[in-house]
């Protein structure tokens, strides 16, 4: 963080404040003082005129006589109170975001996910019995924390602990969306050439508005902060020269050399982008492998043989990353986990389960029943809920608490690379989320298929390298996926930050037999 903001000056942006709610406070005490005093003197009105002070028997579409009946409109008072609240507290946090320099760390994404936790948020009532009426989304309409002096130095300690993750999070996020090869930041190796698709507008040759066009803006501020400069407005930079040199109409090719990159432009639309400065690539690099941590930090591998030269060495803590709830659901949708009465149960296998968190939604109860559309009894009669799942896990205390659990037909306490078919008998479903350093992920997967049945299928989230490295094995992967009509599908960025790594992630899913390519 470039600027803590000083306490003196946290204690007077905090009494500003609580001196304006205070001052709120004191306009609605006026304005129910001039609300009492308006209806008394309508009263006294009335009793000069009788029914004739009615505002229908004047002209009342004059500007003047509808400011006179509209002078003051008393409001609900917890309403008006709530409301000044929160428009100062929002105005505040977001001065509090400029003053601490945490715009200039964040990218696009990360901006727009701030200014929505910011955003004003409506207020909604249910409807009661009579005049009466409920609000029933007070948690969200006041979500962010009032502004004390106590929170906002909590929250800039947050900041300035996490600014160094955002700024990392940012350059992920920038890259990826230039190039799908760039989710795994193994793709930096590549070379220093980014090919920019509709870059320019196929009607006017303008450069196009549009994430393109953010997404350079965002890694020409990542390039200025890493060279120890203030970054450029967009006028100032890559994008105000573009612009600039490009002035006219049509389609056509130009050239524009910047700072930090050189840019050329062609007649269908695209761009080729070269980084200009390896110095500045290399510390992108670095900041990628801090915030992708070592499980992909030596993703590419070269093997002359595919498939055949098997990382049987464990990885480092054994690539232990818990599936997160999410990632689960997201993996498991899709592939049929229930069967019809008339088979037998199906046999599923979680290699390398850890604590069991994909295993353990494959083992279906009667209680889910009660909510599923159709009522407990006809689905009953119809499906079996007693499949047969399987684990495999080479640390002792996993494979011990899963055990433990006893819910599981057989607990493997073992390396699955060591395990054998003729063990274990083959399986209808394989679900699994292998370790992804070193491209085990795919030695695993490989593995996994000796275990599954001609017609069974299986579902494994992987490293997002597997489909864009370029070393043999990931290449014969991709092509022995697509020989089965597997698709790959990619989980959201992060989905794996809760349980400690910011490595990207896809699912692959195929049946063994290519007999089907959805899912």
């Amino acid at each position: 963080m470039n600027a803590i903001i000083p306490r003196n000056t946290i204690e007077q942006i905090v009494a500003y404040r609580d001196a304006a709610v205070g001052a709120y406070h004191a306009a609605f005490d006026s304005i129910q003082c001039a609300d009492t005093k308006l209806k008394e003197a309508a009263l006294l009105w009335k009793s000069a005129a009788g029914e004739h002070t009615s505002s229908s028997a004047y002209s009342s579409d004059a500007d003047e006589v509808k400011a006179f009946f509209q002078a003051v409109k008393l409001p609900d008072r917890d309403q008006f109170f709530r409301t000044a609240v929160r428009l100062i507290d929002i105005s505040v946090w977001q001065y509090l975001v400029q003053m601490t320099d945490l715009d200039a760390l964040m990218d696009r994404k990360a901006k727009d996910e701030l200014r929505d936790s910011l955003k004003w948020v409506p207020e909604n009532y249910r409807r009661g019995s009579g005049e009466t009426h409920e609000l029933v989304n007070l948690d969200e309409i006041m979500g962010i924390p009032p502004v004390t002096a106590d929170n906002i130095y909590a929250t800039i300690d947050k900041w300035a602990g996490e600014a160094e993750m955002i700024f990392r999070r940012g350059i992920a996020t920038a890259f990826s969306t230039l190039d799908r090869r760039f989710r795994s930041h193994d793709g930096f190796k590549v070379g220093s050439r980014v090919i920019l698709t509709y870059a320019f507008s196929s009607y006017s040759g303008s450069f196009d508005y549009g994430s393109t066009r953010d997404t350079i803006m965002d890694i020409e501020r990542t390039f200025c902060i890493l060279d120890g400069r203030k970054p450029n407005l967009a006028y100032g930079g890559i994008i105000g020269q573009i612009d600039n040199e490009r002035r006219g109409y049509g389609p056509r090719q130009s050239e524009h050399h910047g700072e930090y990159f050189k840019v050329v432009g062609y007649k269908n639309g695209n761009a080729h982008l070269w980084f200009t400065r390896d110095d500045l690539v290399e510390k992108v690099n670095k900041l990628l492998a801090e915030y992708y941590g070592e499980v992909i930090g030596d993703g590419m591998t070269k093997e002359a043989d595919p498939f055949a030269n098997v990382k049987r060495t464990p990885a480092k803590h054994f690539g232990f990353y818990p599936t997160p709830d999410a990632a689960a659901q997201d993996l498991l949708k899709g592939v049929p986990l229930l069967q019809s009465k008339d088979k037998e149960p199906l046999t599923i296998l979680e290699p390398s389960a850890g604590t069991g968190n994909l295993a353990r939604r494959c083992i279906r109860t009667i209680s889910e029943l009660d909510n599923w559309s159709g009522g407990r009894e006809r689905h009953a009669k119809e499906y079996r809920f007693d499949n047969r799942v399987d684990v495999v896990e080479m640390q002792p205390h996993l494979a011990a608490q899963l055990e433990a659990e006893r819910i599981y037909r057989k607990v493997y306490a073992t390396d699955f690379l060591s395990l054998r078919p003729s063990v274990t008998g083959l399986y209808d479903r394989i679900v699994m989320n292998p370790p992804f350093d070193l491209e085990r992920d795919i030695d695993h997967f490989v593995h996994a298929l000796d275990f599954l049945k001609p017609d069974g299928c299986i579902a494994a989230i992987m490293s997002a390298g597997t489909e864009f490295r370029e070393t043999k094995k990931a290449t014969a992967f991709r092509a022995l996926v697509e020989r089965m009509k597997g698709q790959f599908r990619d989980l959201p960025p992060g989905s794996f930050a809760e349980v400690g790594t910011y490595v990207n992630t896809v699912t692959v899913k195929l049946w063994k037999d290519g007999s089907r390519s959805y899912f």
